[in-house]
């Protein structure tokens, strides 16, 4: 029977599970929609509950349709979206719904935050969606919940607490990772004892509890590793080990990424909206988000595709539309911030806009301006690591929208530099973290060598970029606009 190993993914929007082999080869897969709610404007929470549901039906169904194979698995690796804060019992149980990373409801806190902490807490998101803002607006606003809480968890800790019975988390997702994130919880007067203990990334958390290894059907004694976040996991699943290579993912978020040798300072991380975490081999990761990538496309088939919006085939329906319009959607601009404005200057208050339109604009036209205005916004990112001297060549391309054939190459043009799509994500690299961690592989480089496949180049068509260098002026002059209402 052959090694595999699982890999296991707590997204935004899909929990998913995918069993490798130990030369890359997909042997099986599951996945699970996870809820959001929106019970306010600007509040952005799941139920973690679900979250634990949701990795016991992916698991069984991964594990049923595994059959003998099944026997082969030996170990898990995970990856989960992040930064939060969920509030157990002492059985790990939550406490309440948990405002996730798009969430807004404490960014107005965080000058006040840094005012009472320091900078160099900042690094685990956004500055304006942290942990350490999430959990300031607890104290704030829900004293009471925290005063019950034998736990205060990350949403990584949380699933490690849920499979493995231990409270324990990873430098990618800690909170309690470093003295400068310590010296922020001593401001806040935070019990040290009630946060998971961090471990290496490729540490072995444990093996999964008697009530989990009964229910999913996996053979006895499979090792939990800790894992990565997903960003960081996205990052691995594409195959980037070295300092200066750089990942767009868009997934439910539009993310930049580039590797870096040591960890950003915190003034430029609050100055420009990034974030800045551990990854592998001593390096670490840098970049900044949209907040609203591969959403945006959601609420477009939600808002203009009604009657088709559970038709899998939808998004290939998107991108046949978007290319009735040529670039530039005959003029129309969208602005991508239906959540506010993000990396690199974020705001929290939607503020997302269709410029420009005419009477002769059809659906076409939205569809393919919107999809024109994420890569704008990604664009940004990358014109805020020029400015910051932070390499980002060796584009890699991932998460769900990497798929589309159309948003490729619009990502391409825009961006301006070749894109190398692939067909992994945070799964594959939480699984080249499982084979390591229990010493299948003696380096995530030699995991990554075996089970990372290669891909192709898109490269950016010249005639289009030069037009989109043109229009990129006009959308940041709209930005600037809307940064004043």
């Amino acid at each position: 029977m052959g090694k595999l190993v699982i890999g296991l993914d707590l997204g935004t929007t899909l929990c998913k599970a995918s069993a490798y082999a130990l030369n890359g080869d997909l042997i099986g897969s599951a996945q699970k929609t996870v809820s959001t709610f929106r019970p306010h404007p600007g509040w952005v929470e799941q139920n973690p509950d679900e979250w634990r549901e949701a990795i016991l039906t992916v698991l069984k169904k991964l594990v049923m349709d595994l059959g003998e194979k099944a026997e082969g698995v030996t170990a898990i690796g995970l990856s989960t979206h992040g930064p939060s804060v969920i509030l157990t019992d002492e059985r790990f149980r939550p406490l309440q719904h948990c405002p996730i990373w798009q969430d807004q409801r404490a960014a107005h806190l965080t000058n006040d935050l840094i005012e009472k902490a320091g900078i160099e807490w900042i690094g685990l998101g956004t500055p304006e969606s942290s942990f350490g803002v999430q959990l300031y607006w607890l104290i704030l606003n829900k004293p009471e919940i925290l005063k019950k809480a034998a736990y205060i968890l990350d949403v990584k800790g949380y699933v490690l607490a849920c499979l493995t019975g231990r409270a324990v988390d990873e430098p990618s997702s800690s909170p309690d990772s470093d003295v400068s994130t310590q010296s922020l919880f001593k401001t806040l007067d935070i019990d040290p004892d009630k946060l998971a203990k961090t471990q290496p990334s490729l540490s072995v958390v444990g093996y999964l509890v008697p009530e989990i290894q009964e229910q999913v059907k996996l053979p006895a004694m499979v090792n939990v590793v800790a894992g990565l976040n997903d960003g960081a996991a996205a990052t691995l699943g594409a195959g980037i080990v070295d300092l200066g290579q750089g990942i767009v993912s868009l997934s439910t978020n539009g993310v930049m990424r580039t590797t870096v040798q040591s960890r950003m300072p915190g003034k430029i991380l609050i100055e420009n909206s990034m974030f800045c975490y551990s990854y592998v081999n001593d390096m670490f990761v840098t970049g900044g988000m949209t907040k609203c990538g591969g959403d945006s496309v959601s609420w477009l088939i939600e808002t203009f595709y009604q009657d088709r919006r559970n038709d899998p085939s939808i998004f290939d329906e998107v991108a046949r539309e978007a290319l009735q319009c040529p670039p530039g959607a005959n003029g129309v601009i969208f602005m991508p911030y239906l959540v506010g404005m993000g990396t690199p200057t974020p705001t929290n208050v939607p503020q997302g806009a269709f410029v420009n339109l005419g009477r002769h604009h059809n659906r076409a036209a939205f569809t393919r301006a919107l999809l024109e205005g994420v890569a704008f916004a990604l664009r940004d990112i990358g014109e805020k690591f020029d400015e910051l001297g932070l390499p980002w060549e060796n584009l890699r391309f991932s998460g769900g929208g990497s798929k589309n054939l159309t948003w490729r190459q619009i990502v391409a043009d825009i961006l301006g530099k070749p894109l190398s799509p692939t067909r992994a994500d945070s799964v594959l690299g939480s699984a080249i973290m499982a084979a390591t961690g229990v010493g299948f592989f003696d380096n995530v480089k030699d995991g990554v060598r075996s089970m990372v496949p290669k891909g192709t180049i898109v490269e950016p068509i010249s005639e289009n970029t030069r037009f989109y260098e043109q229009f990129y002026e006009k959308f940041k002059r709209t930005k600037r606009a809307l940064e004043l209402i």
